[in-house]
């Protein structure tokens, strides 16, 4: 009992302090990476204006296949 304290409490609370860590690190850098709906949908309306799709309902493929 005493050698499943000594091993496992370390452990567990090693694996917890890493959630945490990684979870503050997550939370830090998703303001630089992340975006909202609105902008990609916006990148995404613009790309298909570029390959000459668009509201038409053409996605600017080959016809016929």
């Amino acid at each position: 009992m005493l050698i499943m304290l000594v091993i496992l409490v370390p452990l567990v609370a090693l694996f917890i302090w890493a959630v945490m860590f990684d979870l503050k690190r997550r939370r830090r850098h998703a303001g630089l990476t992340s975006h909202d709906i609105v902008s990609a949908a916006r990148t995404a309306r613009g790309n298909a204006d570029a390959r000459g799709g668009g509201p038409s309902g053409g996605d600017g493929g080959v016809a016929g296949l």
